[in-house]
């Protein structure tokens, strides 16, 4: 009868056991995600910790069960990085190409006079000083003249020069205007109400509806060049990708949809698109036909694509590591140490990335520096990380970050493949940023219509950025020749070869 009694009791208290790590596990979970609102709330973005605690001197049980071996620590080198002194402020040359206008400030009679022989001195020379000044933006009409002619013998023989072709035909805008406003919706995120109210305070009144109808009249115009650009993209061996939400109204209420990004880096194109829903099926049919190395992140709906084999998977060490800084950044009293180690080995895989940099090595040595150094270290990372899951409570933070890494484990590694791919997807991430700030002004997308519009015009500026040109020249150049350009010619007005039509 004691016998059974204190079987009962042992079953019941490992029971009570397994209740507590239970539970002790979601206290811990939701304590993470309170922390994880908070910071949404009112925390800075910056994935930088302002101190690394000492690994050795942090207990380690605070996330493993009281029954787990102890793991061998880890020694790693601390990599102190001070930022250089701030230089002082010197004053830069202005533009040559800028206009200049020349003041000339006189002196006056007495001060020409000698002071010692009272004879009049000659100029020799100016002190100079340049200072820049801004001419506001204004608003001119251009009148167009068409000479006709008619015979005074002949009744009705009457010829007129034929009208140029215009992006809008027999309407008000010409390319000048039409490209500031792209440039200004798109470049600058200006919503079209305060458009509208910059041109009503110089005098002209333009209805937003009207303004409305030039944006997407000029987006419908400028798509074949997107067009032309995607198809460049897919003959690269590399594609960045990524998404975010944009708010459409319709019907008197504001729905989620997605912009995309497709990035490439030779030449540099950046492509947008807008979707009604965030289904695989969207980036499958935009990369049809593709072949190469796609990098992106772990979204389950681009499996679609690597599916039939033919695109590879490259993840993005990014967003696995913002997985373990989230939890690093509140510890507390030395709380879940394991975060703080798995960024110091993620740290020594970026440290190698800089080193390629600073010696600027082509796309062979980078690969083989990644070979010879890289390697080795995500081989003992994945080692730690099966070691210390083992340890963990299953549902844990730490535990989910390390999951993420091991399920998404080939694609993180594949970037050591070959010198052309990147160790994270910051190339498209960049690209979405413009589209979020944008987000913040205008809110919402007028209709499906115009998202497209916008995903068009936004391809041309940002690929514009990439390859350091004036978008807004650029626009004004392309809605110029675009009318009179042949289809089997569009490859010249595409940004990596565009040359202005005065050059």
């Amino acid at each position: 009868m004691a016998a059974m009694n204190a079987a009962a009791l042992a079953e019941e208290n490992r029971t009570l056991k397994a209740t507590l790590a239970q539970r002790e596990a979601r206290i811990e979970r939701l304590e993470f995600d309170l922390a994880q609102l908070k910071k949404l709330l009112f925390g800075a973005r910056s994935e930088r910790l302002a101190t690394l605690p000492d690994i050795d001197q942090l207990p380690l049980w605070d996330e493993v069960p009281e029954d787990a071996p102890v793991a061998s620590p880890v020694a790693f080198k601390t990599v102190v990085v001070q930022s250089p002194a701030k230089n002082q402020p010197k004053r830069t040359a202005l533009p040559a190409h800028l206009p200049r206008e020349i003041v000339v400030l006189p002196l006056s009679a007495q001060d020409r006079q000698c002071p010692a022989c009272g004879e009049e001195r000659p100029v020799i020379g100016y002190e100079s000083s340049e200072r820049l000044d801004y001419v506001p933006a204004q608003l001119k009409v251009v009148e167009t003249r068409r000479e006709k002619c008619a015979c005074a013998k002949c009744q009705g023989q009457l010829t007129t020069v034929p009208a140029p072709p215009q992006i809008i035909e027999q309407g008000i805008p010409l390319p000048g205007l039409l490209a500031h406003l792209l440039m200004a919706k798109y470049g600058y995120h200006l919503p079209l109400y305060r458009i509208e109210q910059i041109f009503a305070r110089q005098g002209v009144p333009i209805a937003r509806t009207t303004l409305c109808d030039w944006v997407i009249q000029s987006g419908w115009q400028l798509q074949p060049l997107v067009e032309r650009m995607l198809a460049l993209l897919k003959q690269q061996p590399v594609i960045f990708s990524d998404d975010t939400t944009v708010a459409v109204q319709d019907r008197g209420k504001t729905r989620e949809t997605r912009f995309w990004v497709y990035a490439g880096h030779s030449p540099p194109i950046v492509v947008y698109d807008h979707t009604e829903t965030r289904a695989g099926k969207h980036p499958k049919a935009k990369l049809e036909g593709y072949s190469g190395y796609l990098q992106a992140d772990a979204y389950a709906g681009y499996d679609q694509i690597f599916a039939a084999g033919k695109v590879l998977e490259v993840a993005c060490w990014a967003h696995a590591r913002r997985k373990f800084f989230e939890i690093a950044r509140q510890t507390e009293n030395g709380k879940r140490i394991s975060a703080h180690e798995a960024l110091e080995y993620i740290g020594r895989l970026y440290a190698i990335e800089r080193e390629a940099k600073e010696q600027q090595l082509d796309a062979e040595g980078t690969r083989k520096l990644r070979q010879e150094q890289a390697r080795p270290i995500l081989a003992e990372f994945k080692a730690w990380l099966e070691d210390r899951l083992r340890q963990l409570a299953p549902k844990t933070p730490t535990a989910q970050a390390i999951g993420y890494a091991l399920k998404n484990w080939p694609a993180l590694e594949r970037y050591t493949e070959d010198g052309r791919l990147e160790i994270d997807n910051n190339r498209s991430e960049r690209a979405i940023r413009p589209l979020t700030i944008g987000r913040k002004n205008w809110l919402f997308l007028g209709s499906p219509k115009g998202g497209q519009v916008a995903a068009t015009v936004f391809s041309l500026i940002q690929t514009c950025k990439e390859l350091d040109l004036n978008p807004e020249a650029y626009l004004k150049d392309v809605l110029t020749r675009l009318p009179t350009t042949k289809q089997r010619e569009i490859d010249s007005l595409l940004p990596h070869n565009w040359k202005p039509a005065n050059v």
